[in-house]
């Protein structure tokens, strides 16, 4: 998954409103891994309605006014959107669980969050108009973030840019002991093929891209949430293995495609295990994705 933005084309309000939510989306998206950013939200949010219900609203007003001033057809996007981004709200805000207890309220919210991305089920976002790269999934991230940072804060997500040497270090080691066991198995199995493309583009600017846009959501799913709530239930030797199975399955149905995610599985759940961090955990990942697209195929 890759974002294109595409030329920006078409009238002033259409061009107006392709600023308005990729400022908001982007905005928001780096603003929230700042600690002093997240206090003062949640210290000016002050009533828990108002802290459950304030990204949602925001975000779903944000999205309509943007259909709008594109020239879209919002009533049939109204409903779904409003759905989707207010339900897991809703669960988040029926309580927290103690540790040492099933999270089911955390676990339902994000798998409500999940579902509907990875089987498609809400109408596109567009951005820019005219095909553009479609947003949904910014807008599940952003919402994701906002309620377990803000709203019902979770221990350990571990969302913060600042790395350290040690970071870096434990997501190029993880990565190393990955290659080495994944690629034969995918060229044994032949899944994979060789097929290197050695442009800048492909080394250098499409792992950033996957970095922000692909590995940085994944890893706040299944490791920054499931990982994470699994480890506060279950225990950290039980949570990662557990975790790498469910990122394996949601690569159904090719088994040698969920064998090879669940070995990432564990490799990037080792990096967050031991750095507290999804962005550490997402270097890794970002680096076994970017290897797949400038060295490798999938075979036919």
């Amino acid at each position: 998954m890759f974002v294109s933005l595409g030329p920006l084309v078409g009238s002033a309000s259409e061009r107006v409103a392709v600023l308005m939510l990729f400022v908001l989306l982007v905005g928001a998206y780096l603003a929230l891994s700042v600690r002093t950013v997240r206090d003062a939200l949640h210290s000016v949010l002050h009533s828990n309605a108002a802290r459950m219900l304030a990204a949602p609203v925001v975000l779903w007003m944000a999205s309509v006014i943007y259909l709008r001033l594109a020239g879209y057809a919002a009533d049939a996007r109204v409903g779904p959107f409003a759905a989707y981004l207010v339900l897991p709200a809703l669960v988040v805000a029926s309580g927290s669980t103690p540790l040492g207890r099933a999270p089911v309220r955390e676990l339902a919210a994000a798998v409500l969050l999940w579902l509907p991305i990875e089987f498609h089920l809400l109408p596109t976002l567009p951005i820019p108009v005219a095909g553009g790269y479609n947003a949904v999934p910014f807008l599940a991230l952003v919402e994701g973030l906002y309620l377990f940072l803000i709203a019902r804060p979770l221990d350990g997500v571990g969302y913060t840019y600042l790395l350290t040497w040690r970071d870096a270090r434990l997501a190029l080691t993880s990565f190393a002991l990955f290659a080495i066991i994944a690629i034969p198995i995918g060229l044994g199995t032949r899944f994979l093929a060789w097929n290197p493309d050695v442009r800048f583009g492909s080394l250098v600017v499409r792992p950033i891209l996957i970095y922000l846009v692909t590995a940085i959501p994944e890893e706040l799913l299944f490791r920054g949430l499931i990982q994470n709530l699994l480890t506060r239930w279950l225990g950290a030797p039980r949570a990662l293995p557990i975790a790498a199975v469910i990122f394996g399955l949601a690569h159904f149905p090719d088994p040698r495609y969920m064998l090879l995610a669940t070995i990432a599985g564990f490799a990037y759940g080792w990096v967050y295990l031991r750095t507290g961090k999804i962005t550490a955990s997402a270097v890794t990942h970002a680096l076994v994705d970017g290897v797949w697209v400038a060295m490798l195929r999938v075979s036919q």
